[in-house]
């Protein structure tokens, strides 16, 4: 129901955004975890409010700003982010680190990375949780810029001026092989020694122009089999023999998912190895739930990649 006062809503502003970000209601609801009726509700009671048309629906529930929502849209992250702020501002002042801190992380990082960090921080600070949001590299980036993650672990790849990263630790590229490849007791490889076997890309945006990349730096072609987006498939892939594959993340224990074994190596040369850090907002002040997060992910990752 509208605002009888005709004040609009921080549900409604996130709803607001998520749309645009997301390109319709379907995705907002999805984003948010509502239903496209709640949305899209809380959508029309901010138009009404406002006076104004904030959204374009087309069909299927998709949706573009208006030139009245582009306006809006410029200013609604930086009071969703100030919201947040507040909320965690009265535990702050006593010096406690609580509440729920939304944390973004990169797909093909999360399964390594994410549990570890996450457990060390509750375990530290019981008052506070964390709630894990997985995706690729352009939709971590539009939530920290919508302010509905408020920090996220990701490497140093495709960044840009309106995101701080604090990197880490390195991330070397390795060769996940089967177990019984014919160099799986060597302790490392170059991309011209395996420039012959069948190649399993990893397909997703951040990760393919990387990993191909490498290649070019190399001067090597890679004999790509096939093109795979879902990295724990791609291991599985390897394990049973189909080719090798590329990855930052080392598997701990090497092993697909079904409990085949891999074999992780080295790679020798290349450019210098992109950073594991976390990523946030430029000239967004950290709360200290935020601060304590990330001193605890800096202290897990030194402890359990430092040395890679």
């Amino acid at each position: 129901m509208n605002d009888p006062a005709g004040r609009f809503t921080l549900r409604q502003l996130s709803c607001f955004v998520a749309a645009c970000e997301g390109g319709g209601i379907g995705a907002a609801a999805g984003r948010l975890h509502l239903a496209q009726a709640t949305v899209s509700a809380a959508i029309a009671d901010l138009e009404r409010t406002l006076g104004v048309q904030l959204l374009v629906r087309g069909r299927r529930r998709a949706a573009t700003p208006s030139p009245a929502g582009r306006e809006l849209l410029a200013q609604a992250g930086d009071v969703l982010a100030a919201a947040a702020r507040l909320d965690e501002r009265s535990a702050s002042l006593r010096g406690e680190v609580s509440g729920e801190l939304p944390v973004g992380c990169l797909v093909t990082l999360a399964p390594a990375v994410a549990p570890a960090v996450c457990r060390a921080f509750e375990r530290r600070w019981p008052r506070a949780t964390v709630t894990l949001v997985p995706a690729h590299q352009a939709e971590l980036l539009a939530r920290l810029r919508d302010g509905t993650i408020a920090v996220a672990i990701t490497y140093d790849l495709g960044l840009n001026a309106a995101v701080e990263f604090a990197p880490l630790a390195p991330a070397p590229p390795y060769a996940l092989l089967p177990a019984d490849h014919r160099l799986a007791s060597a302790d490392s490889a170059d991309l011209a020694d395996l420039a012959a076997d069948p190649f399993l890309l990893l397909d997703l945006p951040l990760s393919r122009n990387y990993f191909l990349g490498l290649f070019r730096a190399a001067g090597v072609d890679p004999a790509v089999a096939r093109r795979v987006a879902d990295p724990e498939l791609v291991r599985s892939l390897v394990a049973w023999g189909y080719g090798y594959t590329l990855a930052n993340a080392r598997p701990e224990p090497a092993r697909a998912v079904d409990g085949t074994p891999i074999r992780a190596l080295r790679l020798r040369g290349g450019p210098p190895p992109p950073r594991v850090g976390l990523a946030r907002r430029a000239g967004l002040q950290p709360t200290r739930t935020a601060t304590a997060f990330a001193d605890t992910c800096a202290g897990v990752l030194a402890t359990r990649w430092g040395q890679r």
